[in-house]
């Protein structure tokens, strides 16, 4: 039994219980003044108070899903996430069989009073995957539909969602936000078509960040993490039927992949998530006439999935734009290692105005007002064919997966309308 488990959780509240009744039960025979009565009492107060905060513990651990598994609370893992030294051997370390180990799960939405199985309430996986090309093993929950199981649909690949969290934990889609129960309705209304569900963290900054600790997490999610799902499961062969969702930090990362990655996606929602580059704010703009941003000897962009950055062409830019000075080169917590250009490749909105838009759909649900509502605002306003963008308000600011739950299905019938399934 896991800590967010039903039934480790009724059996600690049921001892805990248990506890207070012999306590009031049993404190009128332990009065008295001696050695061993004062002890009993201590022992029995000790006993009382620490069930009952372990009970009122377990109880917020199952809401927020702070810890999933004792691997979690007790660092039997080192990380849900762990980096390797990668040698460059071409991302030939492991074989398609060797890249992912599968579970399954009880987490499927249970329908009472009829037959329980994958064809009647769906599965979930839990996946350990490991990345070849960007060094870093994690792990990701996968909601299988009813559909994927049944006959009528053996000959079909459903459309695919990589949903990324506003934190570590890929475990909040499953408590939080209640995805399986939730997409088990919207494909039953017919609201939105059945479709895989992929759960996984969100990489903090989902920028690859050579040299640095954390790997490179968008090599993770747009090199390795499909291809692993692919060999796993029947999922699309083409980008049609591949989509990215996320929250806040999540969000951003979702936009980011599939402007950056359309050959891989196709579509991405963003809950609450802004499109400015990832990172420290720009410390400062660059003095009146000056141009360009100062650089580094030697500094030079990385190339981009989609189009390059022609920074040594001045012709390419718009000759009212001032590109934008973000500090000194190494600064700590710096994400481009000091390189205005990189930082300038990653700004989603800098590169609708300048650069040819990719051929993807995105969703910007915001709360009213607010940075995150300007930004989404500008996005519709310099999206052009082959891109297509949809802004939607929502009147409150919402921060954790249950509190976005009652705006999720209406997310899932964006995401539906814009994939295809094979």
């Amino acid at each position: 039994m896991e800590p967010v488990s039903g039934a480790f959780l009724f059996l600690v509240c049921g001892v805990a219980l248990a506890c207070v009744v012999a306590a009031v039960m049993l404190w009128p025979r332990l009065a008295g003044s001696g050695t061993k009565t004062l002890v009993s009492r201590t022992g029995v107060l000790i006993a009382t108070q620490a069930l009952l905060t372990a009970a009122i513990v377990l109880i917020t651990n199952k809401y927020f899903v702070f810890y999933a598994t004792w691997n979690d609370l007790f660092g039997s893992d080192v990380a849900k996430v762990k980096v390797n030294q990668v040698q460059p051997t071409g991302g030939g370390r492991a074989g398609p069989a060797e890249l992912v180990r599968r579970t399954t799960t009880d987490l499927a939405p249970e329908h009472r009073g009829r037959e329980q199985g994958p064809a009647k309430d769906g599965r979930v996986d839990h996946l350990e995957i490991r990345g070849p090309r960007s060094g870093i093993d994690t792990e990701a929950y996968v909601y299988l539909p009813p559909q994927y199981f049944q006959p009528a649909y053996a000959g079909k690949r459903l459309p695919v969602i990589v949903l990324l969290s506003g934190g570590p934990s890929a475990m909040a889609w499953i408590k939080q936000a209640r995805l399986p129960a939730t997409a088990d309705k919207a494909a039953g209304d017919r609201t939105a078509q059945p479709m895989v569900y992929v759960m996984v963290g969100a990489p903090r900054g989902c920028v690859d960040t050579p040299g640095r600790r954390g790997g490179l997490p968008e090599t993770f999610l747009a090199q390795d993490l499909p291809p692993a799902l692919a060999s796993t499961y029947r999922l699309p062969f083409t980008r049609k039927g591949w989509g990215l969702a996320g929250l806040g930090e999540g969000g951003r990362c979702a936009a980011r992949l599939a402007m950056l990655h359309s050959d891989r996606f196709a579509t991405a929602a963003s809950m609450g998530g802004r499109f400015d580059p990832p990172g420290p704010p720009a410390k400062s703009e660059p003095p009146a006439g000056t141009g360009e941003p100062t650089l580094p000897a030697g500094d030079a962009p990385p190339p981009a999935s989609d189009s390059p950055l022609e920074a040594g062409n001045p012709k390419k830019h718009k000759k009212h734009h001032k590109p934008r000075h973000y500090g000194l080169p190494g600064a700590k917590g710096d994400p481009y290692g000091g390189s205005a250009v990189y930082r300038q490749d990653n700004d989603l909105l800098w590169r609708l105005e300048h650069l040819p838009p990719p051929p993807v759909a995105v969703l910007a649900t915001t709360p009213a007002g607010g940075e995150e509502q300007r930004q989404a605002d500008r996005l519709v306003a310099l999206t052009r064919p082959p891109m297509w963008a949809s802004r939607t308000i929502i009147p409150a600011q919402l921060r954790t997966l249950a509190d976005w739950r009652p705006y999720l299905p209406q997310v899932l019938q964006w995401l539906s309308a814009h994939l295809r399934a094979e």
